[in-house]
């Protein structure tokens, strides 16, 4: 493909994204601003043991890049659960504080995974002062030994990071970056992720010269790819990652959220999230590929339904089951010994699957 046609397929992603966030934008709701959108406790790695992962989704305004002009990214409607008008300094420590106060009887040790629906450091979200008090009732609380906090690239700035870590102390802290691929062209055209790999590069210099981590979150078919395209750019990504010397990869297989492009493509049969299959071969070969001390972590959202991560359904509670397991053990052995009737559908897939959409193509041509 050309360099032109490559331009006129990015207009056209960038169109269909900005059109999917207006819809977005228009469907959003005014609500409690000293709420959080959503919490949750679940079992986590933190570092050589496992503890207690709470993660909180404040409610802000929402990423900003998914507001700008550039439309967000493909698959994400998180937008939605931003809010119409900003919560002042006093409300948003009062959303944390709430979330807090449901801990307070909690055995440590804890995690705590700081969200928001764009980037926690983007003080268009959450101001300086709001994210200072944040910090400090953590610092307070010595039953919480890590730290991760969700934000793009361009907000990893050595000021913020020394002020993380003067505030945080010797906790572990990772900032985790949703690089989705290390292909400029697939976060680019496939994601409309609005940065390149230098960008990222960039970032992981900063954050370790503070000694914070970064998580990088890793996206497992994005639309326009083929099963195998997206199984290669998937092992591809984690490789390079452990390159890069990221601390965490969260593999992420794409889920159909509301008002997205990926919604509307899966809507006209045109996308298929992918196998669980292609998930389990990818976590194999992506532990394989990365040292001891690099976790390679995955919690499919809507794993088994439609809208996620799929087999055929008979196999599939078990699969993620197993997947957890994992996440949590890093044994890949936890991975072995499944089987079902759909995986020689799934590998006939893989095998056939871009010859058939060449010769459909090559047919609608002639």
């Amino acid at each position: 493909m050309t360099s032109k046609n490559l331009e006129i397929l990015q207009q056209i992603i960038l169109e269909a994204s900005r059109s999917s966030r207006r819809d977005s934008i228009a469907r959003r709701r005014s609500k409690d601003l000293t709420q959080v959108h959503a919490s949750w406790t679940t079992d986590s790695k933190i570092g050589d043991t496992v503890g207690r992962a709470t993660s909180i989704v404040f409610t802000t305004l929402g990423c900003s890049y998914a507001r700008g002009d550039a439309g967000g990214c493909t698959m994400c409607s998180y937008l939605l659960d931003g809010t119409e008008k900003a919560p002042t300094d006093e409300q948003l420590i009062q959303q944390f504080q709430s979330v807090l106060n449901k801990q307070a009887s909690a055995e440590g040790p804890l995690s705590v995974k700081l969200y928001t629906s764009g980037s926690f450091l983007d003080e268009g979200e959450v101001s300086k002062g709001a994210r200072g008090a944040i910090l400090n009732m953590i610092s307070q609380d010595a039953r919480i030994l890590e730290v991760v906090i969700e934000s793009r690239p361009e907000y990893v700035t050595d000021a913020i990071m020394a002020e993380l870590r003067q505030t945080l102390g010797a906790r572990r802290i990772e900032i985790g970056i949703g690089l989705e691929s290390s292909n400029d062209s697939v976060r680019g055209i496939c994601i409309n992720k609005g940065f390149n790999l230098e960008d990222f590069k960039i970032a992981i210099t900063i954050a370790r010269d503070h000694n914070i981590g970064v998580r990088a979150y890793v996206l497992l078919k994005p639309p326009f790819l083929t099963e195998r395209g997206a199984y290669q750019d998937t092992i591809r990504t984690i490789q390079q990652c452990s390159e890069l010397g990221v601390t965490t990869v969260s593999l992420n297989p794409v889920n159909v959220q509301r008002n997205t492009l990926v919604e509307t493509l899966w809507g006209q049969g045109e996308y298929r999230p992918a196998w669980l299959w292609t998930l389990v071969q990818v976590l194999r070969e992506g532990r394989a590929a990365l040292s001891k001390d690099i976790d390679l972590v995955c919690d499919p959202v809507a794993g088994g339904k439609s809208r996620g991560v799929h087999n055929c359904g008979k196999c599939d509670k078990k699969i993620v089951s197993r997947i957890s397991t994992f996440s949590l053990t890093q044994d890949s052995s936890k991975l072995e010994d499944l089987d079902c009737e759909c995986k020689s559908q799934w590998m006939h897939i893989l095998e056939h699957e871009e010859t058939s959409l060449l010769v459909h193509s090559d047919r609608r041509l002639r």
